[in-house]
């Protein structure tokens, strides 16, 4: 959304045990309600008129000076930390994209295709003769700014023609803007075009990892599928119906027999409790007529497709 108003409003104060507390608490983005909270009952305890000791929050002897220091004034990226705690997946780690210890990597998965790893959510580079292609941009810009440059050092002298996003949830889209300033045109499923058109034209003032190239807005909006040769290797990209989002695309390399997934499916191990979802992505390869070998995923690592077909065949989901 660009610079985006995000405000918190405290109402229905009211008087409980002499303490003041707010029974609802609303918060919005520019305007649009993102959580609704309203308070049913509290209580405060107060225990007799007993007054603290005064060393009652001072830290031991024994542990002082043995914490990490924080972070300097105005460094914290608390924006980010936000943004993983609204999406249910925060880690509590120093490293912003991976554990502790941990950095992303690219793993090569087919010739000249690699997945970018070690974090919880995955972006897949394609290269061909004459550019670079990405399958989702997660996170924010600085973690595709981390894709990009793995790439460009793995694939001299190319940079990004496309970007495909599976789908427009934010933990998978969020880094959009790193690519495209790359060069990369944005491609999307039916009815997101007008969206990301608005996405790439917003404000970036308070973007602490704008990037440095022109965001322009770029955007191709696939309606059944989209096929590109212009690299000298196809790239293609199929709509999907499922349950999980509208607008899902399944990205494919048919010279690898390679397709993306994220959140549908999440390739790498044994497949078990099949799910409408899952159902979901046989019903697109067969209704498409594509037979692909593997799955790489926006989560996970790559697993056999024919293990997906069969459980979803097994359980009577496919048809």
């Amino acid at each position: 959304m660009g610079d985006a108003l995000f405000e918190e409003a405290l109402s229905d104060w009211r008087d409980v045990n002499g303490v003041k507390l707010p029974y609802r608490m609303t918060y919005t983005l520019n305007g649009v309600k993102i959580f609704d909270t309203t308070v049913n009952d509290a209580r405060v305890d107060i225990v007799g008129n007993s007054i603290l000791p005064a060393d009652t929050f001072t830290a031991p002897i024994a542990i002082r000076g043995k914490a990490v220091p924080p972070a300097p004034l105005g460094k914290p990226p608390y924006q980010w930390i936000l943004r993983r705690l609204a999406s249910g997946f925060f880690t509590d780690a120093d490293n912003l994209y991976t554990d502790d210890d941990a950095a992303l990597t690219l793993t090569d998965v087919a010739p000249n295709i690699s997945l970018v790893t070690g974090g919880t959510h995955n972006t897949l580079i394609v290269a061909t003769n004459n550019y670079l292609v990405a399958f989702d941009a997660p996170g924010d810009d600085a973690q595709s700014q981390i894709a990009i440059d793995l790439a460009k050092r793995k694939y001299p002298g190319k940079s990004f023609r496309y970007v495909v996003l599976t789908h427009h949830h934010i933990d998978h889209s969020g880094g959009l803007r790193a690519f495209v300033a790359d060069g990369a045109t944005l491609v999307v499923g039916k009815g997101d075009g007008a969206f990301f058109r608005k996405v790439l034209s917003a404000p970036q003032g308070l973007n602490a990892n704008k990037p440095k190239g022109t965001i322009a807005p770029r955007v191709v909006e696939v309606a059944d599928k989209w096929s590109v040769n212009d690299g000298g290797r196809p790239i293609e990209a199929y709509l999907i119906d499922n349950p999980h989002a509208d607008g899902y695309l399944i990205p494919y390399v048919p010279d690898a027999k390679l397709g993306f997934v994220t959140d549908l499916w999440n390739p790498g191990p044994p497949v078990m409790n099949v799910n409408p979802n899952m159902t979901a992505v046989v019903r697109g390869m067969d209704k498409w007529g594509i037979k692909p070998e593997r799955f790489a995923g926006g989560h996970g690592a790559v697993g056999n497709y024919a293990d997906l077909a069969q459980a979803v065949q097994a359980s009577g989901g496919a048809r």
